[in-house]
């Protein structure tokens, strides 16, 4: 059964240019492949990536982790698109197996590219600033669901005229809950390569091989079919975020009060990004949520001893 596939961010800034506060909206085409690191500060993970663009082609790739997983979007694929990632798989019978997963498109969801960069609508002008000795551009958007209120900012270089492609530098998530007066998230994406150029066979998956259903659970598929739109999407709400009503189901979880609650999903946040970074490192272990997925790193630490053990390995028997 194909889980129905939603809220993928689907395209980079619109092809026509529009001018705010006499600035043009970066614009980086339809077409592109870029290099880039992902940084979780709160897990101390940097995960490099690379993904090629085609808008108008209706696909997209990204690899992961120097190409251990490639994850490629074809929306013209079958009758609504599909996704198919090969990965290296750990279980108790193999180590670091080659495997090709696919979740396909629906009516409803269809299959669309990828970008590797946030859409901009809703982003200012907001200065300009050096970063890593570059002068930029610098463009920000706030957004705010419920407690949970983000904000984005995108170091870009602006070429002379608007034909040419903006060049990407910098793109910063700071969350903020405003219930726990708390700033509780943080992530980075670094682009240190940005080219408005892609190869046509870099497209195609690698033949002979049988691609199978992604392993349960369903819930999880999405971010296992498509893991960088949680990153690049600008909604303080996330798929990760909407795998903490399972959880609390699965573990029976009861909170004391509001607060706790954001508290405990802000931990389950983290340890979610941990556990997926951790696995598309083709390790020979694999990890998993499990019943401390919501406690924090200083009640773990008591529990073990001062061990620091956020996640456990995923049983393979």
């Amino acid at each position: 059964m194909w889980v129905l596939l939603t809220g993928i961010v689907l395209l980079v800034c619109a092809a026509d240019a529009t001018p705010i506060g006499g600035r043009t909206v970066p614009n980086f085409g339809k077409m592109y492949h870029v290099k880039g690191e992902l940084s979780l500060p709160h897990s101390e993970i940097k995960e490099p990536f690379e993904a090629w663009y085609d808008l108008e082609g209706n696909r997209s790739r990204i690899d992961y982790r120097n190409g251990k997983v490639r994850t490629y979007l074809i929306g013209n694929d079958l009758d609504y698109g599909a996704i198919y990632t090969i990965t290296p798989v750990t279980t108790a019978t193999e180590i670091q197996a080659i495997k090709c997963f696919q979740l396909n498109g629906t009516q409803e969801g269809p299959i669309r590219p990828q970008a590797a960069l946030p859409d901009l609508q809703g982003f200012e002008f907001e200065k300009m600033e050096n970063y890593e000795g570059v002068l930029c551009e610098v463009w920000k958007n706030v957004t705010q669901v419920g407690h949970k209120k983000n904000t984005y900012r995108l170091w870009v270089t602006h070429p002379e005229g608007n034909d040419s492609p903006a060049t990407p530098h910098c793109f910063e998530m700071v969350g903020f809950n405003t219930l726990l007066e708390s700033h509780n998230d943080k992530y980075t994406i670094d682009y240190s390569h940005f080219s408005p150029q892609t190869e046509s066979d870099i497209f195609i998956p690698s033949g002979g091989m049988t691609c199978e259903e992604f392993p349960d659970p369903v819930e999880e598929h999405q971010i296992l079919a498509n893991p960088i739109q949680d990153y690049v999407n600008t909604s303080p709400v996330s798929h990760a975020h909407r795998l903490f009503g399972p959880f609390k189901e699965k573990f029976n979880r009861q909170y004391e009060s509001e607060k706790e609650h954001e508290e405990r999903e802000n931990y389950f946040i983290h340890s979610l990004r941990l556990v997926h970074s951790t696995n598309r490192a083709g390790l020979t272990y694999s990890l998993g949520i499990n019943n401390f997925s919501d406690w924090s790193k200083a009640e773990r630490a008591r529990l073990t001893g001062g061990l620091l053990i956020p996640v456990q390995e995923k049983d393979t028997k």
